[in-house]
């Protein structure tokens, strides 16, 4: 094949050049495969290296370089057992650091807490702007020897409000609010969908929040956001050098848990009077490892469990359901239903 070949030829991809000389070649469409079936789509809804929208400096010759990946958590929770008066809790992590190293509590640094009603782009204001000088190169003293420092935030972890905060994606009850993509609400459980063509890429997300800045009249503005499922100010982790949709992925430890608590009170609204008491006398009788704390009544206090509680009973579940469960123990209606 290599004897064949004429000559090499430059192409541009159109969404990764804003700026292409007439004449030139580029690529303007993409065919793809999704569903058994071929398809063409834009090349703009293609994901972009992050060479083509990061450029760093070079750094001074003769001197180490080191480079920091930053992961940042974000996370609410309950400063008391009673009332509920959410704390927020900023982290950080060097993502530099093995796995074995990552697991270890000193090696979380606390960047600090935002309290009750406080704003999360006020609070990141000393740390963003740190970071974009670290970005750029800085000369630090590491072992009494000068050398050449390049930080950046790599991964950006929270539950799902606040991730979809610091991607500048509407809440998730709106009609377009998932941070990966642009799936109306209610298709969000359909298996089949094309996803090339309804991801949320980072350049078209940039072209939106243009659109969005731009209209002047409120009204309009507001109904670009639920058209486009983006809020109205753009979080201020959108000032560093990072994608915003790839870079703010899922938290599967909270979407888990949160399944977990649905599934769990849909199972206990199913249980007649009679399934209650027998839940509860097999619950009370249950031997659970001693190193659990013993949890209160799920019927009646699963609102009241921790992440760390609905996992562990999602484990013990299905033997507890085993050692009572009958036609009696549920609904009339619903024993009919199943």
């Amino acid at each position: 094949m290599t004897s064949q070949i004429l000559e090499k030829v430059t192409i541009m991809m159109t969404y990764q050049h804003q700026i292409i000389p007439e004449g030139s070649l580029r690529i303007t469409e993409i065919i793809y495969k999704c569903n058994d079936r071929w398809h063409i789509r834009d090349a703009k809804l293609s994901y972009q290296h992050p060479s083509d929208y990061i450029s760093v400096r070079n750094p001074p010759s003769s001197m180490p370089v080191y480079k920091l990946f930053l992961d940042l958590y974000y996370d609410d929770f309950g400063t008391f057992r009673n009332v509920y008066h959410s704390l927020g809790g900023v982290y950080i992590q060097f993502g530099n650091m093995p796995m074995h190293q990552k697991k270890l509590i000193k090696n979380h640094f606390v960047l600090g807490f935002i309290p009750f009603g406080g704003n999360f782009n006020e609070f990141m204001v000393p740390f963003v702007s740190e970071i974009k000088k670290f970005e750029k190169g800085k000369i630090m003293t590491v072992q009494e020897q000068d050398a050449w420092i390049i930080a950046g935030l790599v991964l950006v972890t929270a539950d799902l409000p606040q991730g979809n905060d610091m991607a500048g994606v509407l809440r998730y009850n709106a009609n377009k609010g998932c941070r990966t993509c642009t799936t109306k609400k209610e298709l969000l459980s359909t298996y089949n969908q094309d996803s090339v063509t309804i991801l949320r890429y980072h350049h078209i997300t940039d072209e939106e929040i243009s659109k969005i800045s731009q209209e002047s009249v409120s009204s309009k503005r507001g109904q670009l956001c639920t058209e486009y499922g983006l809020r109205s100010l753009p979080s201020i982790l959108d000032k560093l050098k990072c994608e915003r949709h790839l870079q703010t992925p899922q938290d599967i430890y909270h979407a888990t848990a949160g399944k977990i608590r649905r599934l769990l009170k849909l199972t206990c609204e199913l249980f007649s009077q009679e399934g209650e008491d027998d839940f509860v006398k097999i619950w009370k009788n249950f031997v659970i490892p001693k190193k659990w704390s013993r949890l209160l009544n799920s019927i009646s206090h699963y609102n009241s469990f921790m992440m760390s509680d609905l996992l562990r009973l999602a484990m013990i579940m299905p033997f507890l359901l085993n050692r009572f469960l009958k036609e009696s123990s549920l609904k009339n209606n619903e024993a009919a239903t199943i």
